[in-house]
């Protein structure tokens, strides 16, 4: 675990990271953001939050390869928000979108908002600061996806922008994680009871260092 976390401060926002001496909840906070402590947020297979998390990385790698949105490829991330080594590839692209291109950004938008909407589902089964700052970071990109489509703003100028949302917002979540980690309750209810199917498909709760959900 210990070599997981300091590959990941690597790949962390410098202002998140710069100058602060972590706490355990920190360093908890940000592993909880690296696929390779995928088991600190425990789901069965079959549970519910386990296929809407799957449904939803197949929404994405399905925007990577959609043949709709091939003129676009080269120029913005289809299927990611955090990929940092391609955003700074992207920020020299100084042309705008073209006629034919905006067509294609808005196709991009409208399927990018499905599967934001798959991922809204599953944050009935997260904790509650970490589903409001990835709400918002789901809302903020769209409305920079359907800026571009306007055709207002250059392809690097995009790219910058939509690091810069990135960036503020998985600080955001590393503080959510780190707060409700240090505050939790073995026995913690789910942070939106009345969300459908909630009550009675699963249960969800830090235990121990692990925050899990449990098909009832």
């Amino acid at each position: 675990m210990q070599a997981t976390i300091v590959r990941s401060a690597r790949r962390f926002p410098g202002s998140v990271l710069r100058g602060m001496r972590l706490p355990n909840a920190f360093l908890l906070a940000g592993a909880l953001l690296v696929s390779g402590c995928s088991s600190l947020f425990v789901e069965q297979p079959k549970g519910p939050w386990a296929i809407l998390k799957h449904e939803y990385r197949q929404c994405l790698t399905d925007l990577g390869n959609d043949s709709e949105l091939r003129s676009i490829a080269d120029k913005v991330t289809l299927d990611s928000y955090y990929d940092r080594d391609s955003y700074f590839d992207l920020l020299g692209i100084e042309k705008k979108p073209t006629a034919k291109e905006k067509v294609v950004i808005k196709k991009w938008a409208t399927k990018l908002e499905h599967c934001n909407k798959i991922r809204a589902d599953s944050f009935a089964y997260e904790p509650a600061g970490v589903a409001m700052w990835s709400a918002a970071a789901d809302k903020e990109q769209l409305a920079l996806v359907q800026e571009l489509s306007r055709g207002n703003m250059a392809y690097g100028d995009f790219a910058a922008r939509r690091l810069e949302i990135d960036t503020k917002y998985r600080g955001e979540i590393v503080r959510a994680i780190a707060a409700e980690y240090k505050n939790h309750n073995s026995s913690a209810p789910l942070n939106n009871s009345s969300s459908p199917g909630s009550q009675s498909n699963s249960s969800c709760g830090w235990e121990g260092n692990q925050w899990i959900c449990r098909s009832l």
